[in-house]
């Protein structure tokens, strides 16, 4: 399994419904990509990619889209791994006040 990763899309204010729904299909047909769902809210998609080597490429292939306006990528972590992390800094914490 490859690194992953949900891209949140605005699109363009010039983007109309014949021009999204061509984008959608076109992002449906790139391998990386997982799964789009249109969404109603702060962002107009929202998708998940499955990046062999790296999410930042494949986000610039998905931003480069002529009618693509904003994007935010939110990785996916494992759970494991963010309490690792948690761990980690509430250790650290604890030895910075002497605890």
């Amino acid at each position: 399994m490859g690194l992953r990763a949900y891209l949140l899309l605005r699109a363009n204010d010039e983007t109309d419904q014949e021009s999204f729904s061509r984008g959608l299909l076109e992002l449906e047909d790139m391998p990386e990509v997982d799964f789009v769902d249109p969404v109603v809210g702060s962002h107009d998609v929202v998708i998940m990619i499955e990046a062999p080597v790296s999410v930042d490429a494949v986000a610039k292939k998905v931003e480069a889209l002529e009618w693509v306006g904003e994007m935010e990528i939110l990785r996916i972590v494992s759970i494991f791994e963010r309490q690792r992390a948690s761990k980690r800094e509430l250790l650290k914490a604890m030895r910075h006040e002497g605890v």
